[in-house]
């Protein structure tokens, strides 16, 4: 056992000429959440003009990493930052589906599809020169 404790969850940001994306794959679920919820801000606090988080690569989505998304909901409609969620797979999309969290936020199957999506929103700002 280490003192780092490596969660059964993987985060990688990159950055596209629409957003930051933000992609996790593996658990999320309350020992990992605050990895994805800590890496998140961390990419807010550069001021990309949109935020898009990848879950495709999610193989369970818990409570709490729900909860991390609601967070992520009210705090781009606070900042009136675009925010997009990429989920296909079950685990993620029935998660969002039965806590309704879907009908709160712009839900794409691929990252391609949310960056198209933020191509084609009207009065786009490019805070990164995207």
């Amino acid at each position: 056992m280490t003192d780092d404790p490596t969660p059964a969850l993987t985060v990688r940001v990159r950055t596209v000429p629409e957003a930051v994306v933000v992609a996790a794959a593996g658990d999320l679920d309350l020992g990992t959440a605050p990895v994805l919820r800590a890496r998140t801000r961390a990419a807010l606090d550069g001021e990309p003009g949109a935020l898009i988080v990848d879950l495709g690569a999610i193989t369970f989505c818990g409570s709490a990493g729900l909860q991390v998304i609601a967070e992520l909901v009210a705090e781009t409609a606070a900042a009136d930052l675009p925010f997009a969620v990429v989920a296909d797979g079950r685990p993620v999309l029935r998660s969002l589906q039965v806590t309704r969290l879907d009908g709160t936020l712009a839900l794409h199957p691929t990252v391609d599809g949310a960056c198209a999506w933020l191509r084609r929103r009207p009065g786009r700002i490019g805070r990164d020169g995207g």
